[in-house]
């Protein structure tokens, strides 16, 4: 079955269960589990054919529906995967960045994953920060309430905050009882050295170290004495695993002057990731972890602390990398970073990068952004995803915001003969006529008023202002025509839209960082609020007549 075919049955599916109108980010999860093929081909084929069995009736939708046959056993999607050993009540997950700077979408995966798991089990939800690497990922410190906002602002509770950089103690009190029990060692050998040993699996001159020994060493990687890349403190493995980065890997590295935002130049030693992680989710007694494939070693790595110390391993799920494009500039953190600091980008929430916060600034709700991981479910194959599916999922969620005019480009335009009586009234949404009706009052002067209509719309012959009234063009001058919509259909005019005399400079900031200026309808838009500028697209008001354009 052609990919159009399958996702007109799942749209009409899920248009007749919810009363005519189905959802786009509901359908392409069922085409996506049917086909196999990429969410951002399918992404866009089931917004386009939404778009047209959304405009069936529910009647004819029934009918059509009739045409398709689906499994018996077939149920609803439910990409939210089912944990091993979960009791309900007793499960804690944990979100664990490096808050190098704030989230970003590849980010916030992890973030509704395990939000929808804590959720599903009515389980605890730690959020810690991965924040002692002051070296290569240096801490920024307004990260740390960035994540805890944007947790918020997804709609998940944080049940508990770790801070990594903040329970040193702990971990070296655990560095010196693996010392003691001789499964830790201090290494002085060079990088090229440690490197053959674990490729050869070959024990190094410092394995055999007594304890005492080792412990003499560590403290002078504590106090002084051994200078920063001249030592490591190495955790004892299994020399003939099967893969070499597990092999006797490094725990702690001494870090001279590390200015760290928090713990400034407390310590001299700090632990690595795997380390630091493995203490800390025993101590916040983390059940399930989600994490990437690729740290498959780390597990292997971790679960020799465990077992030195006697402690149970929590279960662990993989999942495959996520590849979003859309985005005019790149995902990296650290690279994002260092082009907001050369002045390139404007800052974290500039439109062009996709953190999260600048999702925020141009209007994407959290129901989309949770709507496009759930249905991206948790599996090991690398997913591939437009921004044109987040816009669809977003785009279901503003359909009902209310409409206004913006031109762009204005030409001012006099229309005569006009009745004195002409006041336009146009709904606020078409769909919602309870809103009631926005009024851009005219200025009646002699039988003229002047409205401003965008360059590219004003030509010759006959047009429509909509929700105000029809005109015929002539070298750009324009004068009234009687009749209503129908009329202007039957003389096969242009529909445009229009600003009165009396509208406001307004400015829409585009997702490449273009400006655009223009005219807005005099309004009582609010900071925050979502709109739809007709004919233009979905912003978002960031503060007096300045928008953000979400998408069309």
């Amino acid at each position: 079955m052609e990919l159009e075919e399958v996702a007109r049955k799942y749209a009409l599916k899920n248009a007749v269960e919810y009363s005519g109108e189905c959802n786009p980010s509901a359908v392409i999860g069922s085409v996506i589990n049917e086909t196999g093929e990429e969410p951002g081909t399918v992404g866009k084929v089931a917004g386009k054919i939404c778009g047209q069995v959304n405009q069936l009736s529910l009647e004819e939708q029934e009918k059509q529906l009739q045409n398709y046959e689906f499994e018996e056993e077939e149920h609803e999607h439910d990409p939210i995967p089912d944990l091993k050993d979960a009791e309900e009540g007793e499960v804690v997950v944990r979100f664990a960045p490096n808050p190098n700077g704030p989230p970003h979408l590849g980010s916030a995966r992890g973030m509704v994953i395990n939000g929808e798991l804590k959720d599903k089990y009515d389980g605890k939800l730690v959020l810690r920060f991965d924040d002692t690497d002051p070296r290569n990922k240096r801490p920024l410190p307004e990260a740390y309430e960035m994540y805890q906002e944007d947790y918020n602002w997804l709609g998940y509770e944080v049940d508990q905050v770790v801070y990594s950089s903040k329970q040193f103690d702990k971990y070296i009190e655990h560095a010196e009882e693996l010392i003691e029990m001789g499964e830790a060692y201090v290494s002085k050998a060079s990088p090229e050295e440690m490197q053959k040993h674990r490729k050869e699996g070959t024990a190094s001159e410092y394995r055999g170290q007594s304890p005492e020994e080792n412990m003499e060493l560590w403290e002078q990687m504590k106090n002084g004495g051994i200078e920063e890349g001249e030592a490591v403190l190495k955790i004892k493995t299994d020399l003939d695993h099967k893969n070499p980065a597990v092999r006797d890997f490094v725990a702690f590295r001494i870090i001279e002057d590390p200015d760290h935002p928090i713990t400034g130049d407390d310590y001299r030693v700090w632990p690595l990731l795997d380390f630091a992680g493995a203490i800390e989710d025993h101590y916040t007694e983390t059940t399930h972890i989600v994490r990437g494939k690729d740290l498959r070693a780390s597990t292997k790595r971790q679960k020799y602390i465990y077992d030195y110390l006697d402690w149970e391993y929590p279960e662990v799920k993989y999942w495959g990398t996520v590849k979003i494009s859309g985005f005019d500039a790149p995902m990296s953190t650290s690279t994002l970073g260092e082009m907001i600091e050369n002045g390139e980008l404007e800052g974290w929430d500039d439109p062009r990068v996709g953190t999260v916060r600048a999702l925020r600034k141009r209007g994407f709700q959290p129901e989309a952004l949770r709507e496009f991981f759930i249905d991206m479910g948790v599996t090991e194959n690398t997913v591939e995803a437009s921004l044109e599916t987040l816009n669809t999922s977003n785009r279901d969620i503003v359909e009902d915001s209310d409409r206004y005019f913006f031109v762009s480009n204005p030409v001012e335009l006099e229309i005569e003969e006009v009745p004195e009586d002409l006041e336009p009234e146009i709904n606020r949404h078409p769909d919602y006529p309870e809103r009631g009706v926005r009024k851009p009052g005219l200025e009646h002067e002699n039988g003229k008023v002047t409205v401003y209509v965008e360059e590219k719309d004003l030509n010759d012959g006959f047009l429509r202002l909509k929700g105000l009234c029809n005109i015929e063009v002539e070298d750009g001058e324009a004068r009234y025509r009687e009749g209503d919509h129908n009329a202007a259909l039957e003389n096969n005019a242009d529909i445009v839209h229009w600003v009165p005399s009396t509208a406001e400079e307004a400015e829409v900031v585009m997702p490449t960082g273009e400006r655009i200026d223009g005219l807005v309808e005099p309004s009582e838009i609010e900071v925050d609020q979502v709109v739809q500028f007709e004919r233009f697209g979905f912003v978002r008001c960031d503060s007096e007549n300045v928008f953000f354009y979400a998408h069309e």
